[in-house]
């Protein structure tokens, strides 16, 4: 989206970091790219390295092609037109919605939202709206495919990579991270989530081996302050307010990108118990910082190929 967002920067020490851990004749080829309104980042393994470099400029081109159309923000994109009445509901928005139905998050993530987060303003330094306000926004039905683009647009640009000469990769924006296949060396991915209170630190590292999806939504990513209070982006469909309760939650081990994105949203509204019984029900891991800065954990299954630890050092991939 045209919009930044404030870049998960933990997320993006495979980049940073990167060390010659790997083995002599196998060492990826990485891009990082401004997309999806954040720095998008590609580490890329195999033998081909023109073929692989080629891959992941058509990854990228994929992944504009979503975020033209999803973009609310830009007037002649697919979905403004929509909102204005001067065109039909992009195919992609179909998609994103099949998808809130299946996992079963209506009254926790909704489409519907963009005329209220224009209410609260988020996009010009904030403000607090009047209830009337709020009230006439749910009303209006806008839609804002945010809160799902990049884990949409994520999976169109592993499809590609998956089809092409790329043996294993790692793909991350930001607060939404996919991997596929295994390192040449056998070490695991490594993904770090960052502190909702310290963007210099983490709390956590989830480590994989093979596919793994991680996606974090956190009250730090877009707010604002007013009278000591923080007013942050994700919103509560059911009072059109921001949700509280969190101040971060990331979400391991969903089937694609666009349900992990949709989820950590979901998720996050839902607040700690109903989180908690979700994953425990769909065999999802969490790692979660309450209001009140407590970490609580849900693993998710014991033989998964993915584990959540609390450590502090460098990620490297």
């Amino acid at each position: 989206m045209r919009r930044t967002t404030r870049v998960l920067i933990i997320n993006l020490l495979a980049l940073a970091f990167f060390t010659t851990g790997c083995s002599e004749t196998a060492e990826p080829v990485r891009d990082a790219r401004e997309a999806l309104g954040t720095i998008v980042t590609i580490t890329a393994y195999g033998e081909d390295e023109s073929a692989v470099r080629d891959a992941i400029d058509t990854a990228f081109e994929v992944m504009d092609g979503i975020e033209t159309e999803l973009d609310v923000h830009e007037p002649g994109s697919a979905l403004a037109r929509h909102n204005q009445d001067e065109g039909a509901s992009p195919a992609a928005i179909k998609e994103i919605a099949s998808a809130i139905q299946s996992l079963e998050v209506e009254r926790w993530f909704s489409l519907a939202l963009f005329d209220v987060t224009q209410a609260w303003s988020f996009e010009n330094g904030g403000r607090v709206p009047r209830r009337a306000e709020i009230n006439a926004a749910l009303e209006a039905g806008g839609i804002d495919a945010g809160g799902a683009t990049k884990g949409l647009a994520l999976d169109a640009a592993l499809g590609v990579l998956q089809a092409s000469a790329v043996d294993a990769a790692l793909l991350t924006a930001g607060s939404t991270t996919l991997t596929f296949g295994d390192k040449p060396d056998g070490s695991p991915w490594r993904i770090g989530v960052e502190d909702p209170r310290d963007p210099s630190s983490i709390v956590t590292v989830i480590e994989a081996t093979g596919n793994v999806t991680v996606s974090t939504s956190g009250d730090y990513q877009r707010y604002f302050e007013s009278d000591g209070i923080r007013y942050h982006h994700i919103i509560d469909p059911a009072s059109g307010e921001p949700a509280r309760g969190l101040r971060s939650l990331t979400v391991v081990g969903t089937s694609s990108g666009l349900d992990s994105d949709i989820l950590s949203t979901a998720l996050f509204v839902a607040g700690p118990a109903d989180a908690e019984e979700y994953a425990a029900d769909h065999s999802l891991g969490l790692f979660m910082v309450d209001d009140q800065g407590r970490a609580l954990i849900v693993p998710g299954p014991g033989d998964s190929d993915w584990r959540i630890a609390r450590e502090t050092e460098p990620v490297r991939n």
